[in-house]
C-alpha cells in the first residue's frame, strides 16, 4: 500500500542513464515535479535553487560518482531524503551508500510499486525531520535568547546597580581625601615658603587624621560590596548613637568646609542610647543624606543641622537643610532607583534609594518635608535597642 504524500512535491533524478531516467520521470510525474540530471555536478548545482524533498541518485556514473555526490549533498542538506540506485546489486556498495547518509536503496531494474512506496515514505520521513530540526532549532534561539536575557537582567540587577552603588559610596570618603590632601598641600607649601613654624587655625595633623579614616572607610566599604554576593544575611549590631554621629562629625565638617557652608550636630541623647545596626551601613546613609543637603544649598554658604532625640522607643534623626528645597511634584519620586533632578553628570539617582533600603533593613523608617526655597528635612526613625549589651562603636 502507498502511503499518503502532500502532492507536487519535488523529486531530483541524477542518473547518466537515459533510460531509467526517463522512466523515473514518466512514472512519478503524476504525483510529483521532477526534475532529471544526467551528472551529479548538475544536480549539485540545483540544490539550493531546486530544493528538492527526495534526490535520487545512480551510484554509478562518470566524473563524480553518486557516493561522493552523496556526501556532498549531505553538507549542503543534511535532512533531505537520498535514495540511491545500483545497477549491479552489490551489497557492499549499498551499505557504503548508507554509511555516507543515504535513505534507502533501489537495484536496477526496479520494481514500479516499490519505488512509488519508498519515495512516499522517504518523503514523509523528510517532512518529519524538517518539522524536527526546525522544532529544535526554534527552541535552542529561545532557550538562548531566555538564557541572554535572564544573564542580562542578573548581570544589570546584581553587578550593574552593585557597582553604581560601590562608585555612590565611594565617591564622599575619596571627595574627603582629595580635599584634605589639597588643604594638606596648601599648608605644607605655606610652611615651606615661611621656611619656619608659623600659627595656623588647623594642624595638618589633623588633615592626615581625617585622610586616613576616610581611606579606611573605602577598604572597609570595598569589603562590604565584596562579602554582599557571598552572604546576603545582616549583622546588626549594638551601636552607639552618640558615638556613631561623633565619628560623622569630623568627616561632615570637611565636606561642609570644602563648600564654606556650616554644619551645627545636636544630639539631644543619652550616651547609653543604642541601636541595632550594621556600623558601616548606617553610617553611610547618614553621610549620603547631609551630602545631598550640600547639594541642595548655595555654592557657597548655607546651613545644615543634624539632631538626635530620643525617647523610650525610638531614636529620631533629623538632616535638615536651608536650601533650595524639593518641588512638589519630585517629592514622591525622590527614592525611586535612578530618579535625580541634579544636572547630567552630576548625580546617578541612587543615594536616597540606596538609604531607604538601607533604613527599612535596619526596621526604620524615612520621611521628607520640604519647601521650594526654604529648605528640606529627611527624618528618620530606629527602635532602641534594650538589651544591656556593649557598643562596638
Amino acid at each position: 500500500m502507498i502511503l499518503s504524500i502532500t502532492a507536487f512535491k519535488k523529486v531530483l533524478v541524477i542518473d547518466d542513464e537515459l533510460g531509467p531516467r526517463e522512466s523515473l520521470r514518466i512514472l512519478l510525474k503524476n504525483d510529483y515535479e521532477v526534475h532529471c540530471v544526467d551528472r551529479v555536478e548538475k544536480g549539485l548545482a540545483l540544490l539550493d535553487e531546486y530544493q528538492p524533498d527526495v534526490i535520487i541518485m545512480d551510484i554509478r556514473m562518470p566524473g563524480m560518482d553518486g557516493i561522493e555526490g552523496l556526501r556532498r549533498i549531505r553538507q549542503v542538506n543534511p535532512a533531505v531524503a537520498v535514495i540511491m540506485l545500483t545497477g549491479f546489486g552489490a551489497l557492499e556498495t549499498a551499505q557504503e551508500a548508507i554509511r555516507h547518509g543515504a535513505n534507502d536503496y533501489l537495484k536496477k531494474p526496479f520494481d514500479t510499486k516499490e519505488i512509488l512506496q519508498v519515495i512516499a515514505r522517504n518523503i514523509e520521513r523528510c517532512e518529519l525531520q524538517q518539522r524536527r530540526l526546525k522544532a529544535e532549532q526554534e527552541l535552542n534561539d529561545l532557550n538562548q535568547r531566555l538564557v541572554g536575557e535572564l544573564e542580562q537582567k542578573s548581570h544589570l540587577a546584581t553587578l550593574g546597580q552593585a557597582s553604581a552603588e560601590i562608585v555612590h559610596d565611594l565617591r564622599n570618603p575619596l571627595s574627603v581625601v582629595l580635599g584634605y590632601v589639597q588643604l594638606l598641600a596648601e599648608d605644607l607649601k605655606l610652611a615651606k615658603e615661611a621656611n619656619a613654624s608659623h600659627s595656623q587655625e588647623v594642624d595638618p595633623l589633623e588633615y592626615v587624621e581625617v585622610i586616613e579614616k576616610s581611606a579606611r572607610r573605602c577598604r572597609e566599604l570595598l569589603d562590604l560590596w565584596n562579602n554582599l554576593g557571598k552572604s546576603t544575611s545582616d549583622h546588626p549590631e549594638p551601636v552607639n548613637v552618640v558615638s556613631m554621629l561623633q565619628d560623622i562629625k569630623g568627616e561632615a565638617m570637611a565636606m561642609a568646609r570644602k563648600q564654606k557652608a556650616s554644619i551645627i550636630f545636636d544630639l539631644d541623647c543619652s550616651p547609653e542610647v543604642l541601636i541595632e545596626a550594621d556600623r558601616l551601613q548606617i553610617p553611610r546613609t547618614i553621610i549620603n543624606l547631609i551630602d545631598n543637603a550640600l547639594d541642595a544649598l548655595p555654592a557657597t554658604g548655607g546651613e545644615i543641622r543634624v539632631s538626635a532625640v530620643c525617647d523610650d522607643r525610638e531614636v529620631h534623626l533629623h538632616i535638615a537643610d536651608n536650601g533650595e528645597g524639593i518641588p512638589e511634584e519630585n517629592l514622591e519620586r525622590i527614592f525611586e532607583p535612578y530618579f535625580t533632578s541634579k544636572e547630567k553628570g552630576k548625580g546617578t539617582g541612587l543615594g536616597l534609594y540606596i538609604s531607604k533600603r538601607i533604613i527599612e533593613n535596619h526596621r526604620g523608617t524615612i520621611t521628607v518635608s520640604s519647601k521650594v526655597d526654604a529648605g528640606t528635612t529627611f527624618s528618620l526613625r530606629f527602635p532602641i535597642h534594650t538589651h544591656p549589651l556593649a557598643s562596638t562603636l
